[in-house]
């Protein structure tokens, strides 16, 4: 078993009237399958299969790198259906029932995903 530790940070002067300044952490203990880290480029108009159906609840971490064209972005797809869409820039982190495939098409234009999966313990 290991500790992935987590947090995140939302900060904002003009959200709203007041200013945000949230942040929250956690030690989450995980262990196998996982991926730490990897990187893959996605075609236009291709999937790629980015977390095979998962046997744990597991954490997912989703960021689009790069990507070419007019503002390039992935659809991400749960177990076959269209549920997020992330922008070049912008990241996604899912906790995750088990049994859940995750595949990832781009749109637009082909885009640089990197990603890591981790098996709750």
């Amino acid at each position: 078993m290991a500790t992935l530790n987590t947090k995140l940070v939302l900060t904002s002067t003009d959200t709203g009237t007041n200013a945000l300044d949230l942040t929250t952490t956690d030690a989450l203990t995980v262990g196998q399958p996982n991926v730490d880290l990897s990187r893959v480029s996605i075609a236009t108009g291709s999937a790629q299969a980015l977390v095979p159906s998962n046997s744990l609840f597991s954490y997912v971490y989703i960021n689009v790198i790069s990507g070419t064209g007019s503002n390039p972005w992935i659809q991400v797809l749960l177990g076959g259906d269209a549920k997020l869409k992330i922008m070049v820039g912008e990241f996604a982190w899912l906790p995750l029932y088990n049994s859940q495939a995750i595949t990832a098409e781009a749109q637009v234009g082909a885009c640089v995903v990197e990603y890591g999966y981790w098996s709750r313990a």
